[in-house]
């Protein structure tokens, strides 16, 4: 389907956390600016709209909307760390380097 980010008035935490687990930020927006975004999505099936993470704005035709995101996971979007099961397999190496130093592990020897 393509979908890229999703634009709700809100989003259940498990479903946010989900979202930004497989790298599909969820931006809110007050209930009059979804229900334009959704009036011209209707018009204009075929149309792009943009997400701007850094603006905290999704542009549309030629309009604009505020959104809103908690400052964590709008940091872990913008720097690219939102991956946290690609950070541990990119860094496996210095997980086991760690796992063997601890006492705790070692029955897994």
């Amino acid at each position: 389907m393509g979908v890229k980010a999703l634009v709700g008035e809100s989003f259940a935490e498990i479903f946010f956390g989900n979202c930004v687990a497989m790298g599909i930020p969820c931006v809110t927006a007050n209930p009059i600016d979804v229900q334009t975004l959704q009036t011209w999505i209707a018009g204009n099936p075929q149309e792009a709209i943009a997400l701007d993470l850094n603006a905290m704005q999704v542009r549309f035709g030629d309009q604009s909307i505020t959104v809103s995101m908690n400052e964590g996971a709008r940091n872990m979007f913008v720097s690219g760390t939102w991956d946290a099961c690609g950070q541990l397999v990119a860094q496996a190496d210095r997980i086991q380097a760690t796992a063997i130093k601890l006492p705790y592990l070692a029955w897994s020897r």
